[in-house]
Formats: C-alpha cells, structure tokens, sequence
C-alpha cells in the first residue's frame, strides 16, 4: 500500500560517490551526508575510499560506506567489505548494493544473498546495514529486517537538490536516490543526489556498533557438545545458511562434532538455497518475451516443470506487452 507519509522536518540532503568521483573535494561542496563505495565482489576496492571518508569526516559530514554485490558467496564479500572499512565500523552507517549489473544473483535469489550478506555483517560489526535497490526491485528486499535506500529517477535531466522528488512519498524508505546527473557547486561533473528522510541524530544511532546480541557469539552451534534435545535438520540447515556455523571443513567439524550428520544437513541447505533461487515473474516474464521459454503447450509445460504458474506469468507478459 502507498505511503502518504510526511517527509521529516530537517531532511538532509546528501550525496554517493566511487572512483568516478576520483578528483571531488568533499569540504568544497555542499552536503549533509556523503556515502562512498569501498568494494565490489572480492576482488575490487576502491582506492579513493579513505581519502574521500576522511574528507568528509573532516568537513563534519555524516558519512556512509557501500558494498557493490557481485552475487558470490555473501559470507566471503561480507568479509571483504568489512575489512576494507573496518576504519570506518560505527562512524559510518554500512549498505549493501544491490544492483543487477555483474552480478548474477539479481532477480534470482534476491532475499536469501542480501540477508545472508546482512546477517553476516551485522553479527561481525554491531551495525546493521541499508540495502540501495531500485525501486522496480524493492519488493524482493522488503521485510527482511533491513531498512532501504531506494532509487528511482524520473529522467536524466541535469538538477540541484530538490526539496520533494518525483514520486515522493509513494513508498517507504529511509534515503531516496533521485538523479545520477545532480550538479552541485564545488564539482565539475554528475553526481548522485539523494534525500535521507532520517535525521542527524538518527543517522548516528544508525551507524553506532550494538552490543549484545547484534555482536553475539555463536551459542549451541559452536559449543561442541551434543544435545539431548537436537535441533531439527530444517532448523539447523538455516542456520548454516545464516553463517552460524562456519564454511567448509570447520563447518563440517563443528555439525559432526554436535551430533548433526553433515550430509543431510548439506542436503537440506542446498535445497533451501535452491528454492530460494527462483527468478522472479517479471524476470520470467521477459525471458518469454526474449523467446528462451518457446511456445505454446512447450511453454507450458517448460515454465511448470520448473516450478513456474504458467497463467501469472502469461498475464505478466499481457501487461508488459500492453494487452
């Protein structure tokens, strides 16, 4: 349902930035908050990220730091990102982006990657991150505990801060990302504006590390000792998933050394994982529109041995089509 929420009073004003912005002076231009990209996948890290967090540290800017999703294993980029910003942890809020360009997950297994990297980072840290997605995608992160940063643009027009962005207020987030080609003075080139309808003090308690249980150690499955009561396979399965026990062959261990049979719990992971793959209607949608799906009966039953409602997704292609 649309939101008719009314902005906060003191909405900040505030910018994102990466390499592209390799040359940008962050005390010379005006913002209430700059959030800068640190890596990508496992194997990128932006090289201008301390010089542009310490700028805006130093300018009195509240500051945020992202992570580009590749789709690989969340744990492993996870750990990636946090130790490249680990400077940072509790000064700055943390974001996971989650965008569809190199990364193959997106449209797939959009739900279980993006919690996964989350739960991961916030029980590492004590931060809780944002997920950026676009607005045509936010329905598949919605719900999983984790508050959005959302961007939908109206054009590609040249514009300043504006006070109310197109669209305003339809839907709920904590920070709008409106323009790719934003100008502001003190910079010579586009910039991605945004709108945090969180305040100052907000943002901080955003960006502060918890205690607790946000920062807990692994209980019962770290403990090494087999319980009478045992939990289910289901159970445990998403666990593993939740990165409560390990990878690998200290995965393997601890799950032996509880008492679980490692290959039925795996068994039990790989089809969770599996069923949470499932692309979603519009992506199926346009694939049948592409021709990858055939026709006819052949359509039919190709989309329903994969699991697919064959009339949801013919009447998604109607709409796309305009019927």
């Amino acid at each position: 349902m649309a939101s008719n929420k009314v902005p906060l009073k003191g909405y900040m004003d505030g910018i994102d930035i990466s390499a592209w912005q390799d040359t940008i002076d962050i005390t010379k231009v005006p913002c209430d908050f700059v959030i800068v990209k640190a890596t990508e996948g496992t194997d990128y890290k932006n090289r201008y990220f301390a010089k542009h967090c310490d700028q805006a540290m130093k300018a009195g800017k509240l500051l945020g730091a992202f992570h580009y999703a590749n789709g690989g294993d969340p744990h492993s980029e996870a750990e990636y990102f946090i130790a490249y910003s680990k400077k940072y942890v509790g000064k700055a809020i943390l974001v996971l982006d989650w965008e569809g360009r190199n990364n193959p997950q997106f449209g797939r297994s959009d739900r279980a990657w993006c919690k996964e990297w989350c739960d991961h980072v916030y029980r590492k840290t004590g931060v809780k991150p944002l997920i950026y997605i676009q607005k045509s995608a936010m329905d598949n992160v919605k719900g999983l505990g984790y508050r959005l940063w959302v961007a939908q643009y109206p054009d590609y027009e040249r514009t300043g801060y504006q006070e109310h962005p197109w669209n305003e207020g339809q839907y709920e987030c904590d920070i709008r990302q409106y323009t790719s080609v934003g100008r502001l003075p003190g910079y010579d080139g586009n910039l991605d504006l945004n709108k945090s309808y969180i305040d100052k003090t907000t943002w901080k308690k955003y960006a502060a590390k918890k205690t607790g249980g946000s920062q807990e150690k692994d209980t019962g499955s770290n403990s090494g000792k087999s319980n009478n009561k045992k939990k289910s396979i289901e159970l445990i399965a998403k666990e593993v998933i939740a990165g409560k026990w390990g990878n690998g062959d200290d995965r393997k261990s601890r799950l032996k050394k509880a008492g679980y049979d490692y290959n039925k719990v795996q068994a039990k992971v790989n089809a969770v994982v599996k069923a949470s793959q499932k692309k979603s209607i519009d992506v199926i949608a346009r694939e049948v529109i592409a021709g990858d799906w055939g026709n006819g009966d052949d359509r039919k039953n190709r989309l329903k041995k994969a699991g697919y409602d064959h009339v949801k997704v013919q009447n998604k292609v109607n709409e796309m089509l305009g019927r």
